[in-house]
């Protein structure tokens, strides 16, 4: 364990953690008193690169149309996000959000590109999420080595689970969570 360099873990209320989970609650409200269309929302390979719809990349994570999706990726939310902007502090929690949902979104649009796959659209908080799970991953294994591996089985298990499951975008979890640890190691790096 690296005790000499360990930082105290803040639970404290995250606040942009709470402005993220207020901001996926409004637009899902939006959506159900009809203020929002979430045709127009959602992220496919074929709205954002052929239609050049670039805006769908952003507004497809924060996208819900059911309530249970809602709830699992707010708590989701909640539990990962306070963790790493208590860590890392708000403003690089929000790098780690962001960056991993534009460029994990991207990733996994050109691999389904790839896999001839233009149309499918996908939705919700949950890669970006998974960004910010790579960066808890990346935190707990860094101060404590190969001891921490059975803690991160439980999460590990849930992801892959989630990710497997019909009517998931499993590709957009993993490139964002990759993207995610990327970031988080460049900026446990830099300092």
């Amino acid at each position: 364990m690296k005790t000499d360099k360990m930082k105290v873990f803040s639970y404290n209320v995250g606040m942009v953690t709470y402005i993220l989970l207020f901001l996926n609650v409004a637009v899902f409200a939006l959506i159900k008193m009809d203020r929002l269309d979430p045709g127009y929302l959602g992220t496919s390979y074929h709205n954002v690169f052929n239609r050049r719809e670039y805006y769908r990349i952003l507004s497809g994570a924060f996208t819900h149309i059911e309530i249970l999706h809602l709830f699992f990726n707010m708590s989701s939310l909640v539990n990962v996000g306070t963790f790493v902007e208590g860590y890392f502090g708000s403003v690089k929690m929000l790098v780690i959000y962001f960056v991993s949902m534009i460029l994990g979104r991207l990733l996994s649009l050109f691999i389904r590109h790839a896999n001839h796959d233009d149309y499918t659209e996908s939705i919700g908080a949950s890669g970006a999420i998974c960004g910010l799970l790579g960066a808890y991953f990346l935190v707990v294994l860094y101060y404590y080595g190969a001891s921490a591996l059975p803690s991160l089985v439980r999460p590990l298990a849930s992801l892959v689970i989630m990710s497997i499951l019909p009517g998931i975008d499993g590709t957009s979890h993993f490139c964002c969570m990759a993207v995610g640890m990327a970031v988080t190691f460049l900026m446990m790096m830099v300092g």
